[in-house]
């Protein structure tokens, strides 16, 4: 048995460093609306760490699929009953680590608790990008890859980061900057014209003053958003599927597609076979291997070139950790076959807006309508499925 906690801000938790963190409003509100999310992740008799037990509705329903319990975060002083042989965050952190040592007495004599310098750098982008090149080095003979020429660079001071965004604006028509922790469209800013505000000016200052640089990409001209999953398990990344989401036009997560896929969309199987492969012959010489077990998450992206040929940037940015394209995997199981169906993030007004769409359900799976996989009375935000018939 497991005792799951769902941190999304484990990236800033990380950058932080401190244990006692606390997150600021807004992700501190998205963890307190989607703490049961790591329900649909769970095993049998699994704990999810929740804020505010669910109400007897939520519970009755979805306990006819997953056999959870939910314990209060704070109620680690009361647990007598508990035993678990290990702990689930939705992310490591030091924060992760802090809570779970709250629960000292459901765990094992020697259990370890922790997070070292080592971990750190598994959420800095610059691991990632090194990814990215080793990825590019191996394919370099490969026409669907990008080239040395499009190497993310991190910059470390202001001059570096303008001289990049001059010449990657004239090159290839657009610059991202990114802060060196984040995900999910987080501390990313997506450049379209060739001029820098003064909001961006003071932005990319304090990013380089807060993390030591930011990370410099070329512009994508991007047609499809898609991730690759693995479980790293015993030092080895153990291939899990794609899954193929959307975002904003600032790149903030959106939605997925509530299925596994085995094919990567406008490419064949060889170059399907040969993309996984690579890919996991890179992830198996980094430190994602080394120094982490657990699932993880690649997000990818197939681009069109100005001549009009299709492209796949082959790393974007590495999820050390659970992910919404991950869990739209895994419901899979919850929509009927003869319906398809996406998995949304929601917020405010969209949340009443989904879910005028009734839910229609035969022999417990969705075939039309929005389910909610979130409590009633969240302040914010939801998660959910929106299902239709196939077509």
């Amino acid at each position: 048995m497991k005792l799951r906690l769902f941190n999304p801000g484990c990236e800033l938790e990380v950058a932080n460093g401190s244990p006692y963190f606390q997150l600021p409003k807004h992700p501190a509100m998205i963890e307190n609306d989607l703490s049961t999310l790591p329900m649909f992740f769970s095993g049998d008799g699994d704990y999810i760490i929740v804020n505010q037990i669910p109400d007897e509705r939520y519970i009755s329903f979805w306990r006819n699929y997953y056999n959870v319990n939910f314990v209060k975060s704070d109620s680690y002083n009361n647990i007598s009953d508990i035993s678990a042989d290990g702990f689930s965050p939705w992310g490591i952190s030091p924060r992760a680590w802090n809570i779970a040592e709250k629960f000292r007495r459901v765990f094992p004599d020697g259990f370890r608790f922790g997070f070292g310098e080592q971990q750190k750098m598994l959420f800095n982008r610059i691991t990632s990008s090194e990814l990215f090149r080793l990825f590019i080095d191996k394919c370099h003979d490969s026409e669907i890859y990008p080239t040395h020429d499009q190497y993310p660079f991190v910059a470390v001071n202001s001059k570096q980061a303008f001289d990049y965004f001059s010449y990657a604006a004239s090159r290839f028509g657009g610059v991202v900057f990114k802060a060196l922790y984040g995900s999910s469209g987080r501390g990313v800013r997506i450049f379209r014209r060739n001029e820098l505000s003064s909001n961006i000016l003071q932005w990319t200052d304090f990013v380089i003053k807060s993390y030591g640089g930011v990370e410099c990409e070329p512009y994508y001209n991007k047609l499809r958003d898609f991730s690759a999953h693995f479980d790293i398990v015993g030092g080895r990344p153990v291939f899990c599927g794609f899954s193929r989401f959307d975002t904003t036009d600032s790149g903030f997560y959106r939605s997925s597609k509530v299925k596994k896929f085995d094919d990567l969309e406008f490419f064949d199987k060889n170059d399907t076979l040969k993309f996984v492969r690579t890919l996991k012959y890179c992830l198996a010489l980094s430190p994602y291997c080394s120094h982490y077990s657990g699932p993880l998450g690649v997000d990818c992206m197939i681009y069109s070139e100005p001549n009009g040929g299709l492209k796949i940037n082959p790393c974007v940015e590495v999820n050390c950790r659970h992910s919404m394209g991950r869990l739209a995997m895994d419901i899979e199981h919850l929509v009927s076959e003869s319906s398809e169906a996406d998995f949304y993030f929601l917020q405010d007004a969209e949340i009443q807006k989904y879910a005028q769409n009734k839910p229609v359900m035969e022999n417990g799976k969705l075939v039309s309508g929005f389910l909610r996989l979130t409590p009633e009375g969240s302040q914010r935000f939801a998660a959910g499925i929106l299902a239709k018939p196939l077509k």
